[in-house]
């Protein structure tokens, strides 16, 4: 009858938005992926990517529409114990005397959030973030690590949330190694890790860019 038909074909173009929907979302990552590789390889060609490098690299992505719907692109440095202090230091002689790894605790390696752009308030909140010590983002810093390929995490929420509008986050992760080294085995990786160029994704965001896209 007319009321069932009308009823099909309802589901069906929900179908149809969120088959279109889940395509887009992979087409963004996809592309975030893209600008993330293009970091490793700036670390790539440098003896060492400064805070500057960094600003300007990010800021043409941005300039070019690149980074559309996201938060923005970071780089999580890892930190064996023993280097712990000296890298807070330098990050405070660069600027930030208040400058230190969150959360606090003996932990044998760490990562923290030095560059993150655009450096705004709200991704300030996230500055000095130890990411690895978080059991979800943990998960996919060290798949990235191990296979020496991008990493989507699972849902998390982002340090960016300020307790207004919190929506779920994600984050994609690329591994960076030290210039020049040997990456070819688990162990080399392991050894010759920088730390992660990454990007944040706060999904209702993005969600609601696509659907406007669309429309």
């Amino acid at each position: 009858n007319e009321h069932e038909r009308v009823q099909t074909e309802a589901v069906q173009r929900f179908i149809t938005i969120a088959n279109q929907t889940s395509i887009k979302i992979d087409e963004r990552i996809s592309a975030r992926t893209l600008n993330l590789k293009a970091a490793k390889a700036l670390f790539a060609a440098s003896s060492g990517v400064t805070r500057e490098e960094w600003r300007t690299f990010v800021s043409h992505l941005e300039a070019d529409g690149a980074l559309k719907g996201v938060q923005g692109m970071g780089f999580a440095k890892y930190i064996h114990q023993d280097d712990l202090q000296k890298e807070i230091l330098k990050i405070r002689a660069e600027g930030f005397p208040e400058f230190t790894v969150r959360p606090e605790g003996e932990r044998s390696v760490y990562s923290a959030i030095v560059y993150l752009e655009p450096f705004d308030a709200r991704n300030q909140r996230a500055f000095g973030y130890d990411m690895y010590s978080e059991p979800v983002r943990h998960e996919a810093m060290q798949r990235a690590l191990d296979n020496g390929e991008p990493a989507l995490s699972g849902k998390v929420q982002l340090m960016q949330e300020n307790g207004k509008d919190v929506q779920p986050g994600v984050l994609i992760y690329v591994p960076i190694y030290k210039n020049g080294a040997l990456t070819n085995t688990i162990k080399e990786r392991q050894n010759n890790l920088q730390g992660w160029a990454y990007s944040p994704f706060r999904m209702n965001n993005m969600i609601a860019g696509i659907l406007t896209q669309e429309n």
